[in-house]
């Protein structure tokens, strides 16, 4: 029988999780009988009653399977190391605070089987603060603008793909990526069901601002040229600007044989541009870090302990 396998991150979820493991036991009740399903957690590095609760769990029902990480490795690599354990011929991916409505995986595995070996949940609207939609919007935007214009406008990070597109993302092992960026580019073919991203009902979210923008720079790196095409942008521009501007004083002087007095004009363009170089160098330095951290081929994720694996 083909076999669905979830993939839940946790990472301090202690509050979320008496909701979150019997709804997805539910849902996977409700899938046809001739499909198998595994549950699939991932601790990273959690310092909570996440994992003693995940370990209850998986103690009463051996479809739920743990992976405890020995430390804070970030969503990325979690969910990679789950992706490396699922035995599924479809992988679905959903996050712990069910913001992302686990009753339509049976949806998505009927689309799945129909043809479509990724299919995705994207937001049409969002129950979340006004800055987290604020910040998802330009992040989306950016993406599809700059990226990958087949992206769905709204953006996504619920989503159910064939063992196919799994295998691809194993085998790239990028450290500095977007998991869910990766999936959607391996070409597949794709579906897009929309629905209204609920609001966080237990827990704080540890989603910070810092990790949101370390995400938003892997991500323009690794899927857009867009920076080093603007570093090349505002090089030709300056330097045109530096020849008009030394153009319009030669003409100056010879027309009215006037001494040119500049020491504030020149510390002006002293500091812009020396500010330019720079932003330069620290988007040089983004690239160059990454490839660096690539060639080292220390392991993506450690695994302290597995339960029912």
């Amino acid at each position: 029988m083909p076999k669905l396998s979830i993939l839940v991150p946790i990472y301090f979820n202690e509050q979320n999780l008496p909701t979150t493991i019997p709804e997805l036991l539910n849902t996977v009740r409700m899938l046809p009988p001739d499909m198998e399903s595994e549950l699939i957690f991932i601790d990273d590095g959690s310092r909570d009653g996440s994992y003693a609760l995940l370990r209850q769990a998986a103690l009463a029902d051996p479809r739920i399977k743990v992976i405890r990480l020995s430390r804070n490795f970030g969503a990325y690599m979690a969910l990679l190391a789950g992706l490396d354990a699922a035995t599924g011929d479809c992988i679905s991916v959903i996050m712990a605070d069910l913001q992302d409505p686990p009753e339509m995986i049976p949806q998505m595995l009927s689309e799945w089987r129909a043809g479509h070996k990724i299919v995705i949940a994207s937001r049409s609207n969002r129950e979340d603060a006004f800055k987290d939609r604020i910040f998802a919007s330009i992040f989306w935007w950016f993406m599809k603008r700059f990226a990958i214009h087949e992206l769905p406008k709204g953006g996504f990070d619920y989503i159910l793909f064939d063992r196919a597109a799994a295998d691809v993302v194993r085998a790239a092992r990028e450290k500095n990526s977007h998991f869910m960026l990766q999936v959607f580019q391996t070409g597949f073919p794709f579906k897009i069901i929309p629905y209204t991203r609920r609001q966080r009902t237990a827990g704080r979210s540890r989603w910070t601002f810092s990790k949101k923008f370390k995400l938003f720079i892997d991500s323009s790196i690794a899927f857009s040229y867009v920076p080093i095409r603007v570093m090349s942008f505002i090089g030709i521009c300056t330097a045109f600007l530096g020849f008009l501007t030394a153009a319009y004083y030669i003409v100056y002087w010879l027309l009215y044989h006037i001494n040119i007095q500049g020491w504030t004009s020149i510390m002006v363009a002293v500091l812009i541009l020396g500010g330019l170089q720079m932003i330069m160098l620290g988007i040089i330095g983004e690239y160059i870090w990454r490839t660096y951290d690539e060639t080292r081929r220390r392991p993506p994720y450690v695994v302290s302990e597995k339960i029912n694996l």
